[in-house]
């Protein structure tokens, strides 16, 4: 009596090949609006942080003249040459932090449109 031949077997691999396939679909499918809900969140946070540093330069670079003229003798600084330093400094830190503001808010509302595109 011959013994009859046995189907060839699939390994694991090869029997999950199917399955694979599916979840690899399924998670490009579904979670592809929420990477890129995320990317667009972490670009406006980039954003945001850039906004921030460019105040942060203004506020050095300004109080670092109103220093050099407190302490530094070359700059010869009196009363008047303080007071105009002193003005300088605050149009500056006011220019900078409408821009600033300016672009917050203009941030927002592009943050809210980019949510409401990739939703």
């Amino acid at each position: 009596m011959a013994i009859p031949d046995k189907a060839p077997s699939l390994s694991w691999a090869e029997a999950s090949q199917p399955m694979q396939a599916w979840w690899q679909q399924y998670c490009l499918v579904s979670m592809m609006p929420l990477v890129r809900l995320q990317v667009t969140w972490l670009e406006n946070i980039t954003q945001a942080i850039q906004m921030e540093t460019q105040l942060f330069q203004a506020i050095a670079k300004s109080g670092e003249k109103l220093t050099l003229c407190l302490t530094d003798n070359a700059y010869s600084c009196n009363a008047a040459k303080l007071t105009e330093h002193y003005q300088e400094m605050v149009k500056t830190l006011t220019d900078a932090n409408i821009e600033r503001l300016a672009k917050v808010s203009q941030l927002s509302h592009e943050f809210r449109r980019c949510l409401w595109e990739e939703i």
